[in-house]
């Protein structure tokens, strides 16, 4: 499995609150992504596009990146949700539930 793919078996324990920003925008996400200590370019997108990136990493490299925030339609929400947590869970800086309350969803 290449790197990239890890997130594809990412388990999200609380998968019922998906629908809940499945019309989130790229805004949205920046700003969840931000309050989650990630960095967010969009300098080396084309057009509209933003890009999350690993620390450390030259944002040329294509294994540097978590996640594109580009063309947000409801189904890929969930994709860039388990990409975010996957590189959290990895790097142990934060977990599901930190990924949540960034989105501004509420946890029980």
């Amino acid at each position: 499995m290449q790197e990239w793919d890890k997130y594809r078996e990412t388990k999200i324990v609380r998968g019922d609150l998906i629908d809940r920003i499945k019309n989130y925008k790229q805004k949205d996400w920046i700003k969840a992504l931000k309050k989650l200590g990630v960095i967010v370019s969009t300098k080396y997108g084309k057009g509209h596009h933003a890009v999350a990136y690993k620390d450390g990493c030259p944002p040329d490299d294509k294994r540097c990146v978590i996640a594109t925030l580009a063309d947000l339609h409801s189904e890929i929400q969930r994709d860039i949700f388990k990409k975010v947590l996957t590189y959290g869970l990895e790097n142990g800086r934060y977990n599901e539930s930190d990924v949540w309350k960034a989105l501004g969803i509420k946890v029980k």
